[in-house]
């Protein structure tokens, strides 16, 4: 499905999803433990609550232990790791509390960025992809070929509309939080793989965008999140007896999803 569109237009911030598999070139060796290891968080490769050691990642990536402890420091900013006196790693849960104020503040910022994009006009390029991307049939995150698409479109569509607001704070920003939500998205994902985004949810946004209604981009990009958010919550609270446990990937097999 992505081959049938065009190169990524507007920048500079990107969600990682949209990094995978391009070149790393002008990285030097701590952004590119930093991206990797990210990554795999991110996936669920490394998921909530495994452990792991500086050694384990520097012989994983073939690398010294440096790289691999820096950007471990910065991945502890971020609030993806946490590390454990004299052993090692774990990667951080995911929780109902968190994810319940990571959702309210994409809400936040992912509104106003639309309605500060809508107000100041978005480059035709980046409208025309904007355009594409709002008829990619929306899923809740991965799981076909499909699925993973529909993640990749609404990612970069959020994003794109970031960059378009002329605030590059606020685009970073953004992009930052899309990276935790992919995670919260994934797991979800695994708990309930039959959940989908509604049908022309995107296109809504899309309209008021290129109509430059701001009040009305703003409220379609709300609605969204809003939606989002109810629909995350609501199915992660089906692996939490309480709002703070940590979540766990589920076993193979359903037996989490209530017939």
């Amino acid at each position: 499905m992505r081959d049938n569109l065009p190169e990524i237009p507007g920048g500079p911030y990107l969600p990682a999803l949209l990094l995978v598999g391009t070149e790393a070139a002008g990285l030097d060796r701590t952004a590119e433990a930093y991206r990797a290891i990210k990554r795999q968080i991110i996936d669920l490769t490394l998921p909530p609550g495994s452990r792991f050691t500086e050694s384990s990642l520097a012989q994983q990536w073939n690398i010294s232990k440096t790289p691999v402890r820096e950007a471990l420091a910065r991945l502890r900013r971020d609030g993806l790791v946490t590390a454990l006196p004299r052993a090692g790693y774990v990667v951080s849960p995911i929780t109902i509390v968190d994810t319940d104020d990571l959702c309210a503040l994409r809400t936040v910022l992912s509104s106003e960025a639309a309605a500060l994009a809508a107000r100041r006009g978005i480059d035709a390029s980046v409208l025309e992809r904007l355009g594409q991307l709002s008829t990619v049939p929306g899923a809740l995150a991965a799981g076909d070929a499909d699925q993973d698409e529909a993640m990749r479109a609404a990612m970069e569509f959020e994003a794109l509309i970031a960059n378009a607001s002329g605030n590059n704070r606020l685009a970073k920003v953004v992009v930052e939080v899309l990276d935790e939500l992919e995670r919260v998205l994934r797991m979800a994902a695994l708990i309930a793989p039959e959940a989908a985004s509604p049908p022309g949810e995107l296109q809504s946004i899309y309209e008021p965008l290129r109509a430059r209604d701001a009040g009305g981009a703003r409220r379609a990009v709300r609605n969204r999140c809003e939606r989002v958010h109810r629909d995350v919550v609501r199915v992660l609270t089906r692996s939490a007896s309480v709002s703070g446990a940590h979540i766990e990937i589920p076993r193979p097999r359903d037996d989490n999803v209530p017939s």
